[in-house]
């Protein structure tokens, strides 16, 4: 690793190139995974089972979020900065920092869900199943917070190859995890040929915390790999990180609890069979939204270092070349998911779910918009504009709550799934338009412009480190 950040040859170009193939191996798989073990699910429970999954996995999301207080974030920022400025003695003060906070964090979210969830599933939801299965949530609940800030912290060294063995999305996040899942549903249904939803539950908890321990070992061996730094630079203090992170959290607990909304607003007030139609359609979509977030991956970091240089023409230029790359096959996967919905639904799920075919396209509508503003929010939110970043969401999500309530007693999961649509639309291109005024730069994306945006970042990025 040492090698890695010194060598006068490593330059942005490589780093985009390693870490956009990593990234591109990472998010592929967590598609399929995520698509092979819905498929899997699909066959062994039953609906009714089936949209308590949807439920437990959607609090298991949001819950994650809240336990890693936001400092994974904050981390991938203060330490790519760091790694910029070679300053290693203070990378590692910010990675001991995050790991304590993040486990006290996920242990208490993990122990306040092992309190409340009882009472969220059962006057809530009105979901028995959810209820049943409160402390195996609790503690998929809690690893999975680990997976995200280990995985945070693996992005703030660039080390993408890493992030995405050891990835912290809950349903096939990460290469480890998600193959332990898939391998024991399959078995599951090789053998049984149906399970139940507190067996499911288990397995992802169980595939979590294998994937934390060993991750945590992994970091441990990446941070003393650091050179010696005797140097004075000024130390990041707990309330510095804090800072930081706090506004982050909110940001991501707004997104999180935006993109979860549409699903506990149909698990309150309608049939869980309805909301297994939803939450197969939504899977699905998230295959629009990929490429943008390979993007992420490998910008975010690269963000809060140029931004720190300086760089900003270099960095308005990179960002927008991977968004446009990005873009590009989401507008083919756009018109796929719209044309042929019904039969990809079918297919993978069973015919009980083409039914959702609607929901699917109008989801699909939803990403593109997201997808075209680019890396809008990563430049927001690596670039000391957090703060701004918030705000959008949190007004953002309450617009798309209200009207999400509004519609669903007449018009169910397709009235939801306008209200997604419309939320997600509505938050990336404020953050968009903001991002210009508050740093300077678009980045949004336009396909005919790529080969130019490319030559430029590539030309451009190379003079700068040669100089």
């Amino acid at each position: 690793m040492a090698r890695l950040l010194q060598a006068p040859g490593f330059t942005l170009r490589q780093r985009l190139v390693s870490g956009g193939a990593w990234a591109f191996a990472g998010k592929v798989f967590t598609a399929l995974a995520q698509l092979v073990s819905t498929a899997l699910l699909a066959r062994l429970l039953s609906p009714q089972d089936m949209g308590a999954y949807f439920l437990a996995y959607s609090l298991v999301t949001v819950g994650s979020m809240m336990g890693t207080a936001g400092v994974g974030q904050a981390g991938v920022r203060f330490v790519a900065q760091s790694i910029g400025l070679k300053q290693y003695g203070r990378i590692r003060r910010v990675v001991g920092m995050v790991v304590i906070a993040g486990v006290l964090g996920s242990s208490a979210v993990g122990f306040a869900y092992l309190l409340l969830g009882p009472v969220m599933g059962r006057e809530f939801f009105s979901a028995p199943a959810l209820v049943a299965t409160t402390g195996l949530v609790a503690g998929w609940l809690t690893v999975t917070s680990l997976q995200y800030l280990l995985a945070d912290a693996f992005r703030g060294f660039h080390d993408i190859r890493l992030t995405f063995v050891f990835g912290g999305s809950v349903s096939g996040g990460g290469f480890l995890a998600g193959t332990l899942v898939i391998v024991g549903l399959s078995l599951v249904l090789f053998l049984r040929g149906q399970s139940t939803l507190s067996f499911v539950v288990s397995l992802a908890a169980a595939s979590g915390l294998t994937s934390a321990l060993l991750a945590g070992w992994a970091l441990r061996r990446k941070v003393a790999s650091l050179p010696q730094d005797d140097s004075n630079h000024k130390p990041v203090a707990l309330g510095g990180l804090l800072r930081v992170a706090l506004p982050l959290l909110v940001t991501q607990l707004t997104v999180a609890a935006l993109a979860q909304s549409d699903i506990w607003i149909l698990g309150a007030f309608r049939p869980q069979k309805e909301l297994a139609l939803y939450g197969a359609a939504a899977r699905v979509v998230l295959l629009v939204a990929m490429p943008l977030q390979m993007a992420n991956l490998v910008v975010e970091p690269l963000i809060a270092e140029m931004y720190a240089q300086g760089r900003k023409q270099a960095l308005e230029r990179t960002a927008r070349a991977a968004g446009t790359l990005a873009g590009i096959p989401a507008l083919l996967g756009v018109a796929g998911l719209i044309l042929l919905g019904g039969p990809i639904l079918g297919s993978l799920y069973g015919e009980y779910y083409r039914e959702g075919a609607t929901v699917l396209a109008l989801l699909s509508l939803g990403q593109l918009v997201k997808v075209w503003t680019g890396p809008c929010q990563a430049t927001l939110g690596m670039s000391g504009n957090q703060s701004i970043l918030m705000i959008i969401t949190v007004v953002s999500a309450t617009i798309t709550v209200v009207a999400g309530l509004a519609v669903v007693g007449r018009y169910g999961a397709t009235g939801v799934a306008v209200t997604a649509a419309g939320g997600i639309a509505l938050q990336n291109l404020s953050a968009w338009l903001v991002a210009r005024f508050a740093t300077g730069m678009w980045t949004h994306i336009w396909p005919t412009s790529l080969p130019r945006l490319l030559k430029e970042a590539v030309k451009g990025n190379d003079r700068e480190h040669r100089a």
